[in-house]
């Protein structure tokens, strides 16, 4: 009697549900350890202690992710006024079980592969950045190929649900009505507990990114705690950008940071600037700080241009997508948890330096192989100021078009310095290579012509290095050259990393940037840190353009303000001198010495508490003035 009663309960719909929703989290799981096979150098090596807190913490994301995905049928499934008999009802309950959790599943794929792209899991900023790619459908194939990891990993979980699916046999109904609601009434509470992440306590806040931090000991294994679904879920219309109050009063807030740029000079300098950023430079490629490429590294032609420059050891990106270089770099302004051109705000008014440089007499273009529109970069130009936009769509010789990207680096920056010749001065111009970007593709003229690195990328950014070069020789013949100050730099790290100083949280966002002009500026190795959002105000200090801006830079040529740089990466990263701060926007995780300690093993919050504290101040104060300035639209000084 016990074991036929048993057996009823088992068979009955709710159970089935559950059992399918338990294959949904054991395939959840599976993928999370996939996820990190993959990702083992970026994320790092687990220690046995490692192990525990991970795995309680991803399965409380994945529960809540789960009954997210699986709100809708879990609806059906235990509202008593639904007849599971009904063949209707059937039907629609299990398309959108399947729906959501391939979806999910598949989500979860895709950041197999693209996970080493952005250091972070997919948001929802990421889907629609599909949208901003206008050749998407021509590079379908390419991403097959470099993604293929991610695409059958997604076939196999989504074939082993299927599989797990059959083995669950057919259900019964409960016909009674009072049973049904009494069970609806019983599985609410637990229910609302799970989508909020685990409990009901009025004091505990909804499961967010914040609540990775009790579960891991590194910053780089945050990834390995969330889901994909998870963070693309918790950032529809959402940017994570709320006002910050950290401080009550403006005094101490400017105190801790304060992003208003001035600039006091008696002259200006009337000097050109051309900015060239090239894709996916990583500091890795250098043959400057990596002793391991002994023979001078893939990028000889940059390293010795550096070298009569004004530099420092330690630059880096302020984000890990190409679209969020421009906004640091023209603007000050950089992109953390969602690129600054996809939020809401990126119609704020900024005070961007092509803008601040036209009100001064500057003639401004902007120039980028790819066509037209691609990134978004030609709705941000005419918003910082750009006069001029050449594009793949300008480019007057369509043989050159490397069949994917756009226009080959090497032609392409020909085609620019004979365009800057044609300018009147003092003008302003950026050049976005592309050559260096996946699938690493080189023209057949040059097959063999370089050394080949343990990636592809480093072959390809020696034909870009080499494509500089010839860009360089022609610049020196023009009449403009001695009167122009080059600022060369990276929109980001490349995907691949080798060394392990450059696996690292820091070490993942270390990209050159020196301003080269032999005749204006000394060759000097600077001890400061370079950071994207330092460029603008450099260039308008060093010109003597007097007007005031908001920067979230510091002019380099400038002591006035600490020495910092900072980027997002799981959490906030600050550093100071050779300092990092670890900060989740509640309470720091953890203090290093970056220089010395590139992996973060050894944390120094305790002894050096005093630093933490004070580094802790200004990374609040930057992240207060940040959020609320772009949510009040006071991005600028007027």
């Amino acid at each position: 009697m016990i074991k036929n009663l048993l057996k009823r309960i088992v068979q009955t719909s709710y159970v089935k549900a559950f059992y399918k929703l338990l294959a949904v989290l054991i395939l959840f799981q599976i993928s999370r350890w996939i996820f990190y096979y993959f990702n083992q150098d970026a994320i790092g090596t687990l220690k046995k202690s490692d192990l525990i807190p991970i795995l309680k913490g991803g399965l409380r994301f994945d529960l809540t992710t789960i009954a997210f995905l699986n709100l809708p049928f879990i609806f059906i499934q235990i509202f008593p006024v639904f007849n599971l008999k009904n063949k209707v009802v059937q039907y629609f309950s299990d398309f959108l079980f399947l729906t959501g959790n391939v979806l999910g599943l598949f989500a979860n794929s895709i950041d197999i592969a693209y996970f080493k792209f952005n250091l972070r899991r997919s948001t929802w900023a990421n889907i629609t950045e599909l949208g901003e790619i206008n050749n998407f459908f021509s590079l379908i194939p390419g991403f097959i190929k470099g993604y293929s990891e991610a695409i059958f990993s997604g076939i196999f979980l989504i074939f082993s649900l299927v599989f797990l699916l059959k083995k669950i046999p057919k259900a019964t109904f409960i016909n009674s009505f009072h049973r049904r609601v009494d069970i609806f009434i019983v599985l609410l509470f637990p229910l609302v507990a799970i989508l909020r992440g685990g409990d009901l306590a009025h004091s505990s806040r909804p499961l967010n990114f914040n609540h990775v931090g009790e579960y891991v000991s590194n910053p780089q294994q945050v990834a390995l705690v969330l889901n994909t679904p998870f963070s693309i879920i918790k950032t529809i219309k959402s940017n994570a950008i709320g006002r910050l109050s950290y401080f009550s009063d403006e005094a101490s807030l400017k105190n801790a940071f304060d992003p208003l740029i001035t600039h006091k000079n008696e002259s200006q300098r009337p000097l050109n600037v051309v900015i060239i950023i090239i894709e996916s430079y990583s500091e890795e490629a250098s043959g400057l700080y990596n002793k391991e490429w002994k023979d001078g590294g893939f990028t000889p032609f940059l390293d010795s241009l550096r070298q009569k420059s004004f530099y420092s050891e330690y630059s880096f990106a302020n984000g890990k997508k190409s679209i969020e270089a421009l906004p640091a770099i023209w603007a000050g302004v950089p992109s953390f948890e969602q690129p600054y051109v996809l939020s809401e705000f990126s119609g704020n008014n900024i005070d961007a330096l092509p803008e601040m440089l036209k009100q001064a007499g500057y003639h401004t273009s902007f120039f980028h192989g790819a066509p037209n529109g691609s990134m978004g970069f030609d709705a941000f130009c005419k918003t910082a100021g750009i006069d001029h936009y050449f594009g793949k769509n300008e480019y007057p010789q369509p043989e050159d078009f490397d069949g994917i990207w756009g226009v080959w680096d090497e032609p392409y920056l020909q085609y620019f310095g004979r365009k800057l010749s044609t300018f009147k001065t003092p003008f302003f111009s950026t050049v976005f290579t592309l050559s260096s970007h996946d699938p690493f593709k080189i023209p057949e003229q040059y097959k063999g012509k370089f050394k080949k690195g343990p990636h592809p990328i480093f072959e390809t950014l020696s034909y870009t290095d080499n494509a500089l070069k010839k860009f360089f020789e022609y610049s020196k013949t023009q009449s403009w050259y001695s009167n122009t100050v080059f600022v060369i730099t990276a929109d980001h790290t490349s995907s691949f990393s080798g060394s392990k100083k450059f696996k690292s949280g820091v070490g993942r966002f270390r990209i050159p940037i020196f301003f080269f002009s032999p005749k204006h500026i000394p060759a000097q190795k600077s001890e400061k840190l370079f950071q994207q959002t330092d460029v603008s105000p450099t260039i308008l200090g060093f010109l003597g353009i007097n007007t005031a801006h908001i920067s979230f830079g510091k002019n380099l040529l400038n002591d006035d303000k600490p020495d910092f740089s900072v980027f997002h990466f799981g959490n906030y990263h600050w550093l100071e001198n050779d300092r990092l701060l670890v900060f989740n926007k509640e309470k720091p995780l953890g203090l290093y010495n970056f220089a010395n300690d590139f992996e973060l093993k050894n944390d120094l919050s305790v002894k050096e508490n005093n630093q933490l504290l004070n580094m802790e101040n200004h990374m609040k104060g930057f992240l207060q003035q940040y959020n609320n300035r772009l949510i009040e639209n006071k991005l600028t000084a007027k």
